[in-house]
């Protein structure tokens, strides 16, 4: 005896979506970052970024400044420059790829700041004061301060603040300078 089959309809899935019509865009609009430059624009941003230092934006402040108080506002500096890459750049593969670029730089060229980087906690402080997202720069000076063993010092919370406020303007110039198409 033969099976009627008539009814019965054969599923066929549209395009794909999700995932993996995520990643075909994500290829498609890196192939367009390469072709138009925005990739190697990402990476010489975060290479050169790598290179800006409290003693290149703030030579008088980085001047009073001890080893540890020093080596808390680099780490400050590299944390606002993430910030703001992740802020201003038009995509996150751009940023990601800026970041990248930053911290290859940095692990070849200081190495002992790297690991300053890579195993402290600063970021973690930092971190929770972008996420509050109310006073900010205020928040980010406090835990310089904080990290410095000042906690209370109106000079290193205002400095604190002022670092990563300006050090955010540098990178949005910075970005503004080479013209990154969206």
């Amino acid at each position: 005896m033969r099976a009627n089959d008539e009814d019965i309809k054969i599923f066929h899935p549209e395009k794909k979506e999700g995932a993996g019509a995520d990643l075909a865009e994500l290829a498609l609009l890196m192939d367009v970052y390469r072709s138009n430059g925005n990739m190697s624009k990402a990476t010489q941003l975060g290479k050169t970024l790598a290179t800006l230092s409290p003693e290149s934006l703030f030579p008088e402040d980085a001047a009073k400044l001890d080893t540890n108080e020093l080596r808390q506002l680099r780490t400050l500096m590299i944390f606002s420059i993430q910030i703001a890459l992740h802020k201003y750049l038009p995509h996150q593969m751009l940023s990601s790829q800026a970041v990248n670029a930053m911290y290859e730089e940095i692990s070849e060229t200081m190495p002992g700041l790297f690991a300053n980087i890579s195993d402290g906690s600063s970021f973690t402080f930092y971190y929770l004061s972008v996420r509050k997202n109310r006073n900010v720069e205020e928040s980010v000076g406090k835990n310089y301060a904080m990290l410095c063993e000042r906690d209370e010092d109106e000079y290193y919370i205002s400095l604190g603040s002022r670092v990563f406020s300006q050090t955010d303007i540098k990178v949005c110039d910075m970005i503004e300078e080479l013209e990154f198409e969206e």
